[in-house]
C-alpha cells in the first residue's frame, strides 16, 4: 500500500495540471504495456519515432520490465498549463545528485518500497560516463525529438480531452468533495483518517507533503504516481498522473459507475454468484478491509445478501442489485 497524508497544506494545495512532458511519458509507456487504451495505433507511432531518430536512451529507458523510470522524466508542473520548452529545461538541468539517485533507484531498487533493480541498459551506462549534465541534456533532447515526431501533431485534441476531464473532476469536487473527486480517480485509491491509500504492491508512505497535483493521462488505464516515500535530494511534491476519462458527461443519464463509485460498481458485477471477501479481494486486487468496507455499504443499501456458511461468509447480489446493474442509465 502506497499511503499519503492528507493534512491540511496537502489540501489546500491540491490542484490539476496539463503536462505535455507527462503526456509523452504516457505515451512511452505503451512501449512497456501492451493493454493501455489506444495502443494499436499510438503505440506503432512512438515506436516509429524511437526507431527513425534513434531515441537510443528512451528506447533504452522504457523498453525493459522496470519497477520505476527515473521521475526527473516528468517535471511537476508549475502553471495548470505547463509549457514544453519549460518542462524540457527542468528536465536538462535537474539537480545532479537528485539524478544519481534515481538512477540507483531504478539499477538496485528500493526495499522499503519493494521496488526491484534490474541490470541497467548498456545505452543508459554509457550516456551516465559522460556525466549527470550530459545525461539530463539529452534526455531532454529526446524528448523533444519525441514529441516534435509523435505528440505534437495531436496535441490540440490530446490537450481538448484532459480539459474536458478535469472540467468533470471539478464538477465532481464541487458535488462530492475532494475526497469524493480523489475515489473517481482510480479504482484503489481510499481516503480514510485523513490519509489516500493507494492498493499496491509498492508500499511507501509520504508526510510532510505541502501539496498534490493530478494530471490526466489519455494513454494508461493505471494511476502513475510520482512519490518520495524515502527521502532523496531536492524533494518532490507527489504528482498523480490518472487515467483521462473519455467522452461527454451526462448529468441526466449517470452510469452505474458514478452512482456506486467504480470499486463498488465492479464487486457489485462479480456478484452474480456468492463470494467471500478474500476472493473478492483476490479477484480484485484490494485489500480485505478495502473489500469489507464497499460491501457494507452494498449490503445497507440492500444491493447485496449476506449469508453465513460454515466459517465463510458469502457475499452475493440481490434482484434489487442486478437490476440497477441492467438499467440502460
Amino acid at each position: 500500500m502506497l499511503h499519503l497524508d492528507m493534512d491540511r497544506a496537502v489540501v489546500a494545495n491540491t490542484r490539476f495540471a496539463i503536462s505535455p512532458l507527462s503526456t509523452a511519458i504516457g505515451a512511452l509507456g505503451l512501449l512497456r504495456d501492451n493493454t493501455s487504451p489506444g495502443g494499436g495505433g499510438w503505440r506503432g507511432r512512438i515506436q516509429e519515432t524511437v526507431r527513425d531518430r534513434r531515441l537510443v536512451l528512451l528506447g533504452s529507458l522504457f523498453s525493459g520490465s522496470w519497477d520505476y523510470v527515473p521521475d526527473f522524466l516528468t517535471p511537476q508542473p508549475r502553471t495548470p498549463a505547463a509549457e514544453l520548452q519549460e518542462e524540457l529545461h527542468a528536465v536538462a538541468t535537474v539537480d545532479a545528485a537528485r539524478l544519481r539517485w534515481e538512477l540507483q533507484a531504478m539499477a538496485r531498487g528500493v526495499s522499503e518500497e519493494r521496488l526491484a533493480g534490474r541490470t541497467v541498459p548498456v545505452a543508459v551506462r554509457d550516456a551516465l560516463e559522460q556525466g549527470e549534465h550530459d545525461f539530463a541534456e539529452r534526455a531532454a533532447a529526446e524528448l523533444h525529438q519525441l514529441w516534435e515526431g509523435a505528440v505534437a501533431p495531436q496535441w490540440m485534441a490530446l490537450r481538448t480531452l484532459m480539459e474536458e476531464d478535469i472540467g468533470r473532476r471539478a464538477r465532481t469536487t464541487a458535488r462530492h468533495g475532494l475526497s469524493g473527486m480523489l475515489a473517481t480517480l482510480h479504482p484503489g485509491l481510499l481516503w480514510s483518517d485523513d490519509q489516500l491509500s493507494l492498493v499496491s504492491r509498492f508500499r511507501g508512505r509520504i508526510s510532510g507533503s505541502t501539496g498534490l497535483v493530478l494530471t490526466p493521462s489519455v494513454f494508461t488505464t493505471d494511476l502513475r504516481v510520482v512519490i518520495d516515500s524515502i527521502p532523496g535530494p531536492a524533494t518532490r511534491q507527489p504528482m498523480f498522473a490518472y487515467p483521462c476519462r473519455r467522452g461527454p458527461e451526462s448529468r441526466t443519464r449517470p452510469t452505474v459507475h458514478a452512482l456506486l463509485g467504480v470499486t463498488r460498481a465492479r464487486l457489485l458485477s462479480d456478484l452474480h454468484t456468492g463470494r467471500t471477501t478474500t476472493e473478492l479481494s483476490e479477484r480484485h486486487f484490494l485489500t480485505t478491509s478495502t473489500v469489507s468496507y464497499h460491501l457494507g455499504i452494498l449490503h445497507r443499501t440492500g444491493l447485496v445478501t449476506r449469508t453465513r456458511t460454515g466459517q465463510q461468509v458469502l457475499y452475493q447480489r440481490t434482484h434489487r442489485g442486478t437490476d440497477l446493474l441492467a438499467v440502460p442509465l
